[in-house]
């Protein structure tokens, strides 16, 4: 995972020290609003702030920065994000030593803040939204210790190394050690994020990009080499080719094909047919039958399987 180490090109900015810490909304105890979805590492990295009155009745709703600091980011990002603002701060402390925190606010409805404003505590920076109707109204909200993270959550590991838990991170810091000088807080220290910087587009017609000739600046389109061709008159396709001259055959193949030529043709009239059977009414074969000349019936065999019982 990415360490906290700043990248090489940080701005530094002065700014006071901040007194303290409030809850963003329901300044300064969140009189009102509840937390509906708490925080807990390699999970949910924040809190969800809704109002009392439940659904959308929060819509609209005064954010306010939880302490003294300037705006690092102020962006629609979109996609689950929505408005995003995110503020830095420098204060001490219990041990008097000098620590950085970025707080985050997300899901707004509205921002009142631009980049590099400086904020008091208790200002109003935004309104409570659902990240254009995606979700139900309510406030997304973190703190880093990590400043480096901006919108990259998924670099760096999810873990209190690198975030508080909010509410006992203001809870532990209702009031800070306070001093008159200013202090140096380094800016510039996201990586850019999809969607900051405009793309540059290009014009392309299949797979081959328009180009603009120096000279007489008119416009080259590139003609595949798969589309040319060389002599088509000439030229003629394979399948009509087969077509027009048959293929060569085998030596073989070509006796067999004489051999079959030079059989005599079937005649179905020059083979033998037996002589049809004469029909005999049924008048002659009675007479047949009883005449004189036939076996009498008594001196034949007994019928069946077994003989007759006598």
């Amino acid at each position: 995972m990415v360490t906290g180490t700043l990248p090489a090109a940080v701005d530094y900015v002065n700014i006071p020290l901040a007194t303290g810490f409030d809850y963003p909304v329901g300044k300064p105890d969140s009189k009102g609003y509840y937390k509906a979805r708490g925080f807990w590492p390699n999970g949910h990295l924040g809190e969800d702030w809704n109002g009392r009155g439940g659904g959308n009745t929060d819509l609209g709703d005064p954010v306010t920065a939880i302490g003294d600091g300037i705006v690092v980011q102020s962006r629609d990002l979109r996609m689950g994000w929505g408005n995003v603002v995110i503020i830095r701060h420098v204060f001490k402390d219990k041990t008097k030593k000098i620590r950085f925190i970025d707080s985050l606010y997300g899901h707004l409805n509205e921002r009142t803040v631009v980049l590099n404003q400086r904020i008091k505590k208790g200002q109003k920076i935004g309104t409570i939204g659902t990240n254009h109707g995606m979700y139900i109204a309510h406030l997304h909200f973190e703190i880093r210790k990590n400043i480096s993270i901006g919108m990259h959550r998924s670099r760096f590991a999810k873990t209190y190394a690198n975030y508080y838990s909010p509410s006992s991170f203001i809870n532990s810091n209702r009031q800070c050690p306070t001093a008159e000088e200013l202090y140096a807080v380094p800016v510039n220290t996201f990586a850019p994020y999809p969607g900051s910087n405009t793309v540059s587009k290009k014009t392309r017609i299949g797979t081959n990009t328009i180009k603009k000739s120096p000279p007489t600046q008119t416009l080259k389109i590139p003609i595949p080499k798969a589309r040319t061709t060389n002599n088509p008159i000439s030229e003629k396709p394979r399948l009509f080719s087969s077509l027009i001259s048959p293929p060569k055959l085998s030596p073989k193949v070509n006796d067999v094909i004489r051999g079959k030529k030079n059989q005599p043709s079937f005649n179905p009239s020059s083979v033998d047919r037996p002589e049809p059977k004469k029909r005999i009414g049924l008048l002659s074969r009675l007479r047949s039958r009883f005449s004189k000349e036939s076996k009498p019936r008594s001196n034949r065999g007994p019928r069946g399987l077994f003989p007759r019982r006598r």
